[in-house]
């Protein structure tokens, strides 16, 4: 296909894009899947106590999901989950629950529940995993620095890995945000849909320059067939 056939095309792809880029999150939550090294920690127990810290990139957080494994033959007894903001290397609770070993055990994934936390954009947490006492249960975790905004923590030291986790948090589309910012802040918000638009129409002029040159002549002077 020619030059003068494809750039056009390619003009009115650029809605599509921009259709798929404003139906994307406006936020990416913290969290970290399992990686190649992944490993199971060490059971908890009463001298063990698991946690993980990460930066908050929205407001609301409302839930954690972790990754049980299997840590010994009898699972048994309860795990408390505590949330603790970290400000100024002190730790303040956010929220805390006890659930059944064998309930947190009960599927590949369990989610810790809580109130929304408002205003948690920006805030560093910690999850604790702690027995409470129970027996029997460890968690999935990966090697490295596969999450830059926390690490693994264990027993009172920040240790190079992660556990594999995942935060629960509203995360609107960049079209809900532009929505958002054109009732609180409309010039701001018709300035991005008009830079839009400007984008686009500067590429359609690209287009028809490109489509209005000529083709070249071929060796013998005449123009090359499209």
């Amino acid at each position: 296909m020619s030059l003068a056939r494809w750039v056009p095309v390619a003009w009115w792809l650029v809605p599509v894009v921009y259709i798929v880029l404003l139906a994307a999150p406006s936020v990416t939550l913290p969290g970290d899947d399992l990686g190649i090294r992944r490993f199971r920690t060490p059971p908890l127990g009463p001298d063990m106590r698991l946690g993980q810290t990460f930066t908050m990139t929205t407001d609301g957080l409302h839930a954690i999901d972790v990754f049980p494994a299997s840590g010994g033959e009898r699972i048994v007894g309860d795990v408390r989950f505590e949330l603790y903001e970290v400000r100024n290397n002190e730790l303040i609770p956010a929220a805390t629950t006890e659930v059944l070993a064998e309930d947190v055990m009960s599927g590949p994934s369990y989610q810790f529940e809580f109130a929304p936390i408002p205003d948690s954009r920006d805030r560093t947490f910690r999850l604790d995993l702690v027995a409470s006492p129970a027996e029997g249960i460890a968690f999935w975790a990966t090697m490295g620095e596969r999450y830059a905004g926390g690490s693994l923590h264990a027993n009172g030291r920040d240790r190079w890995a992660d556990l594999a986790f995942r935060v629960h948090a509203p995360a609107p589309s960049v079209w809900g945000r532009l929505m958002t910012l054109r009732d609180t802040n409309p010039v701001r918000a018709y300035v991005v849909m008009a830079a839009f638009m400007a984008i686009w129409l500067l590429l359609g002029l690209v287009v028809h320059t490109l489509t209005a040159i000529p083709p070249e002549p071929d060796h013998t002077g005449s123009p090359r067939a499209a």
